[in-house]
């Protein structure tokens, strides 16, 4: 029996001795409350200059005292407008604040009773969870201010301080592709071509839904003569926007790098699809139609050509002499026509007016 008791003791000793560790991270010494205290009472008199040290030296004595972080914070925020290291302060008053939580949640699972009047002491009487939802949306306010800021110094060309504050702003959140795509930005600005892809990457392979991003890579490669690579990511950009008729326009001019007439027609060929009417895809794709031995595609897709621009006698006079060429004199009759009809005074014209007269 006495033996019982006196584990019943030491367990109860064990305990209390826990509930004190879970409530001493707020604690100070005297000084550190005379100090604390000084530091409200200049705060409250808005004498920020003389509150800000007071509150450092609290901070100094206990570096988790929630608090002392959440004033220095408030008074980079508000009075010095120093975002990044209010932000700073902010997100320690957070990590400390959660830490009280997780403390709470340890005790519940030996002690419910020193659980529940742990929670009134440390949480609910210091309304943790409101502070933590304030402190929280201020913390994502520093850092939606810090963006601003820097996207203000690189539209004023101030290029180099603006990369400094995106580093800073994608070393708090390396989760943003807005950051990255403005780091890209700049980089591009400084024509530091390897930089600007590398963060580029970085960004599309966050989103996987950013086309444009894929577009962005994709042209720096094609400039830098990359063109494989450039294609594989206009392929990426055309898989997530099938209708974008420049990944596709770009994706051909590639393939022609290349000398790979087949990717060039297949591309070519898929902006046709989405847009018809594209002259500048007709003529290229007519061309790569020819190189591919699709003669007659190539033939029809001149004559769409002279549909979209009837009075281009470029178009014209080189469709006639691919007819010529192809022996098809009735149709180079009607063709040779209208060219010399656009333009009279063209010898060549009735040359081929005259060569198609004979072999009808």
């Amino acid at each position: 029996m006495k033996r019982t008791f006196k584990v019943m003791v030491i367990i109860l000793v064990l305990s209390s001795f826990t509930c004190l560790l879970l409530g001493s991270s707020q604690n100070l010494t005297a000084e550190g409350k005379r100090n604390l205290r000084s530091a409200k009472m200049h705060l409250s008199g808005q004498r920020y200059e003389k509150a800000l040290p007071l509150f450092e030296a609290v901070l100094d004595e206990n570096p988790h005292h929630i608090e002392a972080l959440e004033s220095v914070a408030g008074i980079y925020y508000d009075v010095k407008k120093d975002y990044n290291n209010a932000q700073k302060y902010y997100t320690k008053t957070i990590e400390e604040i959660n830490s009280i939580f997780a403390e709470y949640e340890d005790l519940k699972k030996t002690d419910e009773k020193a659980a529940g009047k742990f929670y009134k002491k440390n949480i609910k009487k210091e309304k943790l969870e409101d502070k933590l939802d304030q402190v929280t949306k201020l913390n994502s306010s520093c850092w939606t201010k810090m963006f601003l800021f820097a996207q203000e110094l690189f539209d004023n060309e101030e290029i180099d301080k603006a990369i400094i504050q995106f580093e800073a702003l994608y070393e708090i959140a390396p989760d943003s592709s807005k950051t990255l795509k403005m780091l890209a930005y700049a980089y591009n600005k400084k024509e530091d071509n390897e930089k600007s892809l590398e963060y580029m990457i970085r960004a599309a392979e966050l989103d996987i839904n950013d086309d444009i991003a894929r577009t962005q890579i994709a042209n720096t490669l094609y400039e830098k003569g990359e063109y494989e690579k450039s294609i594989e990511w206009y392929k990426k950009a055309a898989e997530i926007n099938s209708q974008n008729i420049d990944n596709h326009f770009n994706m051909a001019l590639a393939y022609s790098k290349l000398k790979n007439n087949e990717g060039a027609y297949e591309a070519f060929k898929k902006v046709v699809e989405i847009n018809p009417d594209n002259l500048d895809a007709i003529l290229n794709i007519s061309n790569y139609a020819a190189k591919t031995g699709n003669i007659d595609e190539s033939i029809n897709y001149l004559k769409k050509a002279v549909e979209i621009d009837p009075e281009n006698t470029d178009i014209i006079s080189f469709l006639s002499y691919k007819l010529a060429q192809e022996k098809k004199y009735e149709e180079l009759l009607k063709y040779a026509e209208i060219w010399h009809k656009l333009d009279p005074t063209s010898t060549e014209a009735q040359q081929l007016i005259n060569l198609a007269k004979q072999k009808k």
